[in-house]
């Protein structure tokens, strides 16, 4: 199988401020995020047998994106 070096990209992220929601909406949206995190981590365990280090460089990469975003908010 051949791999491509660099992951598909949105063409514009943009941060836009809006209220926060209440803490109902909160609730709900980390009970929506909560499975995706468990997938994500069943992902990087199975390239991780694989052996697949570029795929887990990108990843990994993202993910401190990702992890950069919510602590600058």
């Amino acid at each position: 199988m051949e791999t491509n070096a660099t992951m598909p990209r949105k063409k514009v992220t943009t941060i836009h401020r809006e209220p926060m929601p209440a803490p109902d909406a909160v609730q709900q949206l980390l009970e929506a995020a909560w499975p995706h995190c468990g997938m994500i981590q069943d992902i990087i365990d199975r390239l991780n047998e694989g052996g697949s280090n570029t795929e887990l460089r990108l990843l990994a990469n993202r993910l401190q994106r990702l992890a950069f975003r919510v602590r600058s908010q």
